[in-house]
């Protein structure tokens, strides 16, 4: 048997990096709607 390379797995180029671009996207939005919106705020209180 031949052994896989990274090459013929199937995914196109660039794929991991397209993840992580979202992922850090994301992350950042979450971290400024926390940090921006929610944190001034303050605690609810009943």
């Amino acid at each position: 048997m031949s052994e896989r390379t990274d090459s013929d797995s199937g995914h196109p180029r660039g794929t991991l990096a397209v993840l992580v671009a979202y992922g850090l996207v994301f992350a950042v939005g979450w971290l400024a709607l926390y940090f921006l919106e929610f944190m001034p705020r303050g605690a609810p209180t009943p």
